[in-house]
């Protein structure tokens, strides 16, 4: 007959060799009183075990238990007289991991953490999951709530503060859909505030950069362009005619390519553009009764409202500008280019004052 709690054999009415069932209890309460174990991370015994060395036999997940402590898996291994003696935890059973100076209780499955006091500093921390090297802290929940402090109570701010090292270094927070990461902000490899999406977990595109210096936000996915003609060039009259440009101011996202001075803007994604066009008039093809500049999408002739006109005012050479402002809705891929249409007679734009540009709005 063995004790409910901790199965300690008992003596028998008239039992022969009394000692041996009580020596047996006295080596069981050695083992589980006071219980401190070594480890508890083995799934092997130790090669050089020291006498009464007690050990939890790490659990499956760690890898099922060999050699010796085979199919002991959670239990209390004991070195004891030269061989191994195990014992079965029940719920509640407590013990001090001595290597990492942490409580431990069982809770019936596994050996765990008893955190009711925790210490100063815990090596980490699960809530509702486990946690691991690279995520000290982990949290399994529907929502997380940082508050101020109330009881103290303190001065009713509520910081989070993430550091780094250098400044080549990340402090973000990732945004993941099924552990795939989709979009970040933060200091990302440099001081400034950057935001990055991502399609796939892999590659990455910055969207929002806020300069640290100056507090200046660029938008560096948001195509833009400014090109110029360097030439005078004529144009004839009576029909709508490429306008000619051959030189980019810049040309960011290169949404904006020129070929044989013809230059054309393709939308790298849907959403609102503004578009500026303009040309000086120079005597020496003729004088138009009217100068038109406009732009055209996706090789449509210019609409109303993408049309800049000189009307029936006089042209006079080097101070007449026409120009046009738009602001269009594309889709990815529609094309925009720039348009002159002289009517009555030819007429010449001055090289070097004239341009065309563009930029994809927020």
């Amino acid at each position: 007959m063995d004790t409910e709690n901790l199965s300690l054999p008992t003596i028998l009415s008239a039992q022969a060799q009394k000692h041996v069932t009580h020596n047996e209890a006295l080596r069981m309460l050695d083992t589980l009183v006071q219980l401190a174990i070594t480890r508890r991370d083995l799934t092997a015994p130790p090669a050089d075990p020291a006498p009464g060395a007690r050990f939890i036999v790490a659990a499956p997940g760690a890898g099922s238990a060999g050699g010796d402590w085979s199919g002991h898996d959670n239990d209390i291994a004991a070195f004891q007289d030269g061989a191994w003696t195990f014992y079965t935890p029940k719920p509640g059973f407590l013990a001090l991991s001595i290597d990492e100076m942490l409580p431990l209780v069982f809770d019936g499955v596994a050996w765990v953490t008893l955190t009711a006091e925790p210490p100063e500093t815990l090596p980490c921390l699960g809530i509702n999951t486990g946690s691991e090297t690279s995520n000290r802290l982990a949290v399994k929940s529907d929502a997380v709530l940082f508050s101020h402090d109330d009881v103290t109570p303190g001065s009713g701010d509520m910081r989070v503060a993430l550091n780094k090292a250098t400044a080549g270094g990340d402090a973000g927070f990732t945004f993941q859909s099924d552990y795939s990461a989709r979009a970040l902000f933060g200091l990302l490899g440099s001081d400034d505030f950057t935001l990055k999406v991502s399609p796939d977990g892999s590659t990455y595109h910055t969207g929002l950069v806020l300069d640290r210096e100056s507090g200046a936000v660029t938008m560096p996915a948001n195509a833009r362009f400014s090109a110029y003609l360097n030439y005078g060039q004529n144009y004839a009259a009576g029909a709508w005619r490429d306008m000619l440009f051959n030189n980019f101011r810049h040309n960011d996202q290169l949404a904006a390519i020129i070929a044989s001075n013809v230059l054309t803007f393709t939308a790298p994604s849907d959403g609102i553009y503004l578009f500026g066009l303009a040309g000086t008039f120079e005597a020496g093809a003729g004088t138009p009764s009217k100068l038109q500049v406009g732009l055209s999408v996706n090789g449509t002739s210019p609409a109303a409202d993408t049309i800049g006109t000189t009307g029936d005012a006089a042209l006079v050479s080097g101070e007449t500008q026409v120009q046009v402002t738009a602001l269009l809705k594309l889709a990815v891929g529609d094309m925009v280019s720039p348009k002159i249409f002289p009517t009555g007679a030819a007429g010449r734009i001055l090289a070097n004052e004239n341009f065309f540009w563009g930029t994809r709005l927020p």
